[in-house]
């Protein structure tokens, strides 16, 4: 249960940033060339976020495949007993729905899907950023991927110093302003394929894959840099961040974060303000080289 909850989650992130469109999957069912083009691109996600953008339900990959195929032979049945081509999007609801009963509520997704995604919570309402329980199932997806194929996986761990004395001094108003800027200085600092998130109170999380800790300490350096140039009326504000990359020793989620986090604690006792690098040594400790 929890693995299909975790696919469902991946497969709705996917739907909102995806580039993918109903014209696309039109082309998709008619061309076998442009077909194959999208198996490359996506590989075995495609079929499962057809589905979702046209359904709003979420398929396992293999499931969702034999769907596809189904559901092409019923479009193509459709078109012959009625003489026109009636469209991937009817197909697919109608097989669904009125063959193999699985839309309990079907819905045509061009109407509704504003709707669908603005009820699908995977974003945090003050920051802008990715909830913490979407950064978990994220970071799983590309531990197991740069574990795969030996890329770089780098995270970012951000915490504000002195957050709690801003609370005390301004209150908690002047606290969630400042929470708000930091976010949106985090989300437009990350790349494209970077996943920032709101990782605890006034903690935050970068995912960057492909990146080695060169590239996430100078981008790690850029989001400090302009948070501390961040004017709010009586104050400025600076954050501390920890870099940890994946490698053989870190190879899960749980190690690639207590890397980054015991980076973030030497960050502090640096006195703030500042990015430190931890590298992970054969012996399997973590020390922290100062940047």
């Amino acid at each position: 249960m929890e693995k299909e909850n975790n696919q469902q989650l991946i497969d709705i992130i996917d739907l909102k940033d995806s580039s993918l469109s109903l014209d696309d999957i039109a082309l998709i069912a008619n061309d076998d060339e442009v077909r194959k083009r999208y198996e490359n691109k996506y590989g075995s996600h495609l079929y499962a976020k057809i589905l979702l953008l046209l359904t709003h339900e979420s398929y396992g990959q293999d499931e969702a495949k034999s769907l596809w195929k189904k559901i092409m032979c019923h479009l193509n049945d459709l078109n012959h007993k009625l003489g026109r081509n009636v469209g991937i999007s009817v197909a697919t609801l109608d097989y669904l729905s009125n063959i193999r009963n699985k839309l309990s509520t079907p819905v045509i997704i061009e109407e509704d899907k504003s709707i669908f995604v603005s009820k699908t919570t995977t974003k945090d309402e003050l920051t802008g950023l990715y909830l913490k329980t979407v950064f978990d199932v994220v970071l799983k997806q590309h531990i197991e991927e740069t574990n795969r194929d030996n890329t770089p996986l780098s995270l970012l761990i951000i915490d504000i110093d002195d957050f709690k004395s801003i609370n005390d001094t301004y209150g908690h108003l002047t606290g969630d302003h400042v929470l708000s800027n930091i976010g949106l200085s985090i989300s437009d600092c990350a790349r494209k394929m970077d996943f920032p998130a709101r990782y605890g109170g006034e903690e935050f999380a970068v995912i960057m894959p492909g990146a080695d800790t060169a590239q996430a300490f100078k981008a790690a350096e850029r989001i400090r840099k302009i948070i501390s140039q961040l004017k709010f009326i009586e104050f400025n504000v600076t954050v501390s961040i920890g870099v940890s990359q994946a490698n053989r020793k870190v190879d899960t989620p749980d190690k690639l974060i207590h890397a980054a986090d015991t980076a973030l604690y030497e960050a502090k006792n640096k006195g703030k303000n500042c990015v430190v690098i931890a590298e992970q040594h054969n012996n399997g400790e973590i020390p922290v080289r100062h940047s």
